[in-house]
């Protein structure tokens, strides 16, 4: 892998998939700041950073109060002078409203004002935030990543809240990758691609042994950040997929699918064609 020491912002970095990307980033020799609500989770991880080649600093943010993604944006950019990879990964899941949702599905009349301005506040308003307030300088710079962590599409179509804003952030995210065609910034989605272990399944009563490991995502994370991903974007890597023996652009190539449903029927006739 040939590539530059760059420097990222990881949302929801104080634990999980945040965490496991946060640290195999710092691994790497990039600077890293980590974004969460829970203080302690943070500490931890920049406990785990000390002995790895990168950087690590913490911001301790609340990604659903109004006004804290642009406050996130500017501390992070204060903090190394620049980003060049935004990480959206923080997220809300059913299990914040119900944690028997896998035997008592959680029906979307349950909702109110309140908690669905919450989800999508968190999983989709804010992470678009972040991309408006950091992108203009990774375009004028030639070279910059967005990446977002969104869900599986069958969990989108499954789970009220959770999935109509992963799908919200997921078709921005392609929307990203159009308008940076061309710019040297890309714009792709990394899943998991199924079921994996961390603090968001753990309250939903499944054995981690029943899913992927969280350290799936270390690898395509790695390569999203690196030279070798110049000009991969608008695809959606499902990390349960990946193949550490290829060579990595090979192994993006395999584990990946076209972002947001685009391949898949969804071109619609646009009424100046159907005028011809």
């Amino acid at each position: 892998m040939t590539t530059s020491s760059r420097i990222a912002l990881v949302t929801g970095g104080g634990r999980g998939l945040g965490r496991v990307m946060a640290l195999a980033l710092l691994q790497a020799g990039h600077d890293v700041i980590v974004a969460s609500t829970d203080v302690d989770a943070l500490a931890e991880t920049l406990a785990a950073a000390a002995a790895m080649p990168g950087r690590a600093k913490a911001i301790a943010v609340d990604l659903a109060v109004a006004g804290e993604a642009e406050r996130l944006a500017d501390e992070a950019l204060a903090t190394f002078g620049r980003i060049d990879i935004l990480l959206n990964n923080a997220g809300i899941s059913v299990s914040a409203v119900s944690t028997d949702h896998l035997v008592n599905p959680y029906r979307f009349w349950r909702s109110d004002r309140a908690v669905i301005e919450r989800f999508f506040a968190i999983n989709a308003v804010a992470p678009m935030v972040l991309a408006t307030r950091l992108a203009p300088a990774m375009i004028e710079r030639g070279w910059g990543r967005i990446v977002a962590n969104t869900t599986s599409l069958d969990t989108m179509l499954r789970f009220s809240l959770y999935g109509g804003s992963k799908a919200a952030l997921e078709a921005e995210t392609a929307v990203m990758a159009n308008d940076l065609a061309g710019t040297g910034v890309t714009s792709n989605v990394l899943v998991p691609g199924g079921g994996t272990g961390t603090r968001m399944t753990d309250k939903s009563g499944i054995p981690r042994e029943q899913l992927f490991p969280d350290t799936i995502m270390a690898a395509p994370a790695v390569f999203l950040a690196s030279d070798a991903s110049n000009d991969f974007s608008g695809r959606r890597i499902l990390a349960n997929r990946w193949k550490p023996g290829l060579p990595e652009r090979e192994a993006a190539e395999l584990a990946s699918d076209p972002i947001a449903w685009t391949g898949y029927g969804s071109l619609g006739v646009q009424p100046a064609m159907a005028r011809k």
